[in-house]
C-alpha cells in the first residue's frame, strides 16, 4: 500500500455504471465521514494512508471493520454497521503502519501491525454485536518492513518480512485469559521460516491458506500453509512462479483444505501509457500501472495436493490499467467482485481529462474455465488504496460489499454496494 502525501480536496466525483452491464451490480450508498483539515490536524474520524477493510458477524449483528494507519501514523479501527454512514465505534491507539487484520471466531480477531518501534505488534480484540470493540492484549515480534493476516479455522495466520527481507509465518489462537477467566488471550504457536526474500504478500482465508507474494526476482510466487493441530506452521509442496508482477492479493473461491483460490495482481509494467493515434500517442500518465490478471488456482487430484494453476483472464482495454487492487468472493462462493484503481486512456477533447484517474469496480462469473465479466460500475476520482469487504445481505440483495478507498487529501471514502 502507498503512503499518501496530504494534497488538495478531492475533486468532485461521479458514479458511472456501464448501462449494459449494471442489471446485478448496485450502488447503495457512498460517503466520505466528515473530517477537519485546519493545519495538520484531523477530526473524527481520521485521514488515512493505509487502509484494510473486514466483515464481523458478532452474534448475529453484522458490520465490518476498517483498520487504518492515519495521516499521523497513529493505528485507528473502528467498526460500521451495514450500511450506515456513521462508526459505531472508533479507537486510536498507538503508532502504526502497515496494517492488517483478521478474524478468529465471530467476536475476536487481530490486527497486526509494525509500531513506532519497527516491530511487529499483534493486538488482540474482543467486539460485541452492537460493534463496541475492546482491547485485549497484544503479542509482540522483531523488526519487519511488512505483514499481512487472514483467518485460518479456529486460529489466524500472520505473514511478516523481516528487516532482512526473508518472510517467516506464525498461527495464533485464542486461550484463556490469566487476568479475567471469562475472557479470551492471544496465544502465539509455532513459527514457519521462509528461504528467500520477497515482498507485496497477500493472504487468503481458509483452513489452508494461499499466500502470494513478489520474490526476489520480481515474479508472483504461490504456496499453501498449513496449521498443524498443534497450531505450527508448514509449507506443503512446491511453490508455484507465475510472471512479474508489481501487486497481488488473493481471496479464497472455496475455504477448504482442497478447495479453489483467485488471485488478483498488476503486471509490472509499462510505467506509462499513451493515448491514441489520434492525440498523437501523448503520454498521459507515469505512475507505475500494469494489467489487471485473474489467475485461478486449486488442488491437484493426483494425490500429490500440490498447487495447479487453472483458468485466467487479463483485463483489457482502458479499463484493465490497474495499480492498487482488492478482490473477494462473496455470497456464499456465488460472486468474484474485484476493485482497482486505473485511469481512461481514451482519447478526450480536453487534454486535461486525459487520463483521468478512477476506481472500477467489476462483477465476475468465475464457475466455468473463463472469467466473463457480469457487471460493472466505476467512481471517477483520484485514490491511493482500496479495500473490499463483505458482509451479511441487506434489503432484498443476494450480497453486499463495503468498498474502502483513501482519496488524494487522504480522506477515507467507503462506497455501498449490492449484488442480485
Amino acid at each position: 500500500m502507498m503512503r499518501i502525501k496530504a494534497l488538495a480536496l478531492l475533486a468532485a466525483y461521479c458514479l458511472c455504471i456501464t448501462p449494459a452491464l449494471s442489471e446485478k451490480l448496485y450502488k447503495l450508498k457512498e460517503f466520505k465521514p466528515d473530517v477537519s483539515y485546519i493545519a495538520t490536524s484531523y477530526s473524527f474520524p481520521f485521514l488515512a494512508n493505509e487502509i484494510v477493510a473486514e466483515s464481523y458477524d458478532a452474534n448475529g449483528h453484522p458490520g465490518y471493520i476498517l483498520v487504518a494507519s492515519d495521516s499521523a501514523d497513529n493505528f485507528v479501527i473502528s467498526t460500521w454497521q451495514s450500511d450506515v454512514a456513521t462508526p459505531v465505534d472508533l479507537v486510536d491507539r498507538s503508532k502504526a503502519r502497515s496494517v492488517s487484520i483478521a478474524r478468529i471466531d465471530d467476536t475476536h480477531f487481530i490486527t497486526p501491525i509494525i509500531d513506532g518501534d519497527n516491530k511487529l505488534r499483534v493486538m488482540l480484540w474482543k467486539i460485541t454485536g452492537n460493534g463496541t470493540i475492546t482491547y485485549r492484549g497484544f503479542r509482540s515480534g522483531p523488526e519487519v518492513t511488512e505483514v499481512t493476516s487472514a483467518s485460518s479455522g479456529s486460529a489466524a495466520m500472520v505473514v511478516a518480512q523481516r528487516k532482512n527481507g526473508t518472510l517467516f509465518a506464525q498461527a495464533f489462537k485464542l486461550k484463556q485469559a490469566e487476568d479475567i477467566p471469562t475472557e479470551k488471550a492471544l496465544h502465539r504457536r509455532g513459527i514457519y521460516e521462509f528461504a528467500g526474500n520477497a515482498d507485496q504478500l497477500a493472504l487468503s482465508d481458509g483452513t489452508a491458506n494461499l499466500l502470494a507474494f513478489r520474490d526476489s526476482d520480481g515474479k508472483l510466487r504461490i504456496t499453501r500453509l498449513r496449521k498443524r493441530q498443534d497450531a505450527t506452521v508448514i509449507e506443503r509442496g512446491p511453490t508455484w512462479v507465475a510472471g512479474a508482477i508489481q501487486k497481488a492479493t488473493i481471496t479464497a473461491a472455496d475455504g477448504s483444505p482442497n478447495g479453489r483460490w483467485i488471485t488478483l495482481t498488476t503486471s509490472e509494467g509499462p510505467s506509462e501509457f499513451k493515448t491514441g493515434h489520434r492525440c498523437l500517442g501523448q503520454t498521459i500518465h507515469k505512475e507505475p500501472h500494469g494489467r489487471g490478471k485473474l489467475i485461478e488456482w486449486d488442488i491437484g487430484t493426483d494425490g500429490t495436493q500440490f498447487l495447479r494453476r487453472g483458468a485466467d483472464r487479463e483485463f483489457q482495454g482502458s479499463g484493465g490499467v490497474a495499480k492498487e487492487v482488492a478482490v473477494e468472493v462473496i455470497g456464499n462462493g456465488n460472486y468474484l467482485v474485484s476493485s482497482h484503481l486505473g485511469f481512461d486512456t481514451f482519447c478526450k477533447r480536453n487534454p486535461k481529462n486525459r487520463g483521468k484517474q478512477r476506481m472500477e469496480v467489476h462483477l465476475w462469473d468465475h464457475a466455468g474455465t473463463t472469467y466473463d465479466k457480469d457487471a460493472s460500475g466505476r467512481i471517477n476520482g483520484k485514490y491511493y488504496d482500496v479495500s473490499i469487504a463483505e458482509f451479511h445481505p441487506i434489503r432484498n440483495y443476494d450480497a453486499n460489499f463495503v468498498v474502502a478507498l483513501i482519496g488524494e487529501n487522504q480522506q477515507v471514502k467507503l462506497s455501498i454496494w449490492g449484488v442480485k
